[in-house]
């Protein structure tokens, strides 16, 4: 079978097979987190217009290729994909799926050599992923591949208009991100986060700025909050969302140590909901590390309920 494989980059003319793959490989997510596929189109016509194919040529002509999506092709029909972020010194990978029909078959492998080989021509240092705890096929394969268990991911979500409603915390103003909060935003995220967790992600000063890339295409809306008392950045939380079929999303809520568990997370949560809130969705869905039990626990007090555990692996390059 595994002859019969065929990996290679993504086309625009491929949409409507990646698109039934992820329709079969993930109908539980979509069930809970809702799927768009015209906003996928749309994204598509945007990456291949005549802008889309200009711009990415001459980012891989300087050598900075922001991401790969390679599909597998079995009999002239597209059956998998694993799509590769860049950022720095480490490759994130992710929708790695395989249509069930065509799973057991050797072409997770295939797609998962194909990437690893991707991001060793680029000499990166490490390539990160995520997969559900409860997937020991997938665990498995990625283990023989080298990689190994660095953290766990908690996954919620929440209907939003069942969502508690809070009174504000006395004498912390919540208010959007600015250009001039990048540097107290960075510290203060060096302070609250693990420092092993910023290590493998590589997160950098700059990575608080929207990429160019988001810019140009707009895949998704993003909004960045921060939380400030006496005029001290204490907070900070990013919302993204797309489009009313799809759930928005909160992460990444940073709260100085010495401020924690004084509703400070809530409020910022509450804030990037409002924006989320104003493209019609009725879902919302949170992510933070496992290890942040306050939090989860907060959330849930908000009315968020636990959706499922994500493993994080990294394979390290020498």
């Amino acid at each position: 079978m595994e002859k019969d494989i065929l990996i290679r980059d993504f086309k625009k003319y491929d949409l409507d097979d990646v698109l039934e793959v992820e329709n079969k490989s993930f109908a539980q997510e979509i069930e809970i987190g809702g799927f768009d596929p015209d906003h996928a189109r749309r994204i598509a016509d945007r990456a291949f217009s005549v802008l889309g194919r200009i711009f990415f040529g001459f980012l891989r002509l300087l050598g900075k290729e922001p991401f790969k999506f390679f599909v597998a092709e079995v009999g002239g029909k597209v059956v998998g994909t694993a799509m590769v972020n860049t950022k720095g010194n480490m490759a994130y990978i992710s929708t790695v799926m395989v249509h069930p029909v065509y799973r057991r078959k050797g072409i997770a492998t295939k797609l998962m050599k194909t990437v690893i080989s991707y991001v060793r021509k680029k000499k990166l240092s490490r390539a990160v992923l995520h997969v559900a705890t409860t997937n020991a096929q997938a665990k498995a394969l990625y283990h023989k591949l080298g990689f190994g268990k660095f953290e766990d991911t908690t996954y919620l979500v929440a209907d939003i208009d069942s969502l508690r409603k809070l009174g504000n915390v006395e004498g912390i103003q919540i208010r959007k991100l600015k250009r001039k909060d990048i540097d107290a935003v960075y510290n203060l995220i060096k302070r609250s986060e693990d420092p092993t967790h910023l290590k493998v992600f590589d997160l950098k000063e700059k990575d608080l700025k929207t990429p160019l890339i988001q810019r140009v295409f707009r895949f998704s809306t993003g909004k960045k909050v921060v939380a400030v008392k006496d005029g001290e950045i204490v907070g900070y939380a990013e919302a993204s969302y797309t489009t009313a079929k799809e759930a928005g999303h909160i992460k990444n809520v940073q709260v100085h140590p010495e401020v924690r568990s004084n509703g400070i997370e809530e409020m910022l949560i509450i804030a990037g909901i409002g924006y989320i809130r104003k493209v019609g969705t009725n879902k919302v869905m949170a992510t933070t590390n496992s290890t942040r039990q306050k939090l989860i626990e907060s959330m849930k007090q908000l009315g968020f309920e636990k959706y499922l555990e994500m493993e994080t692996m990294v394979l390290q390059f020498s």
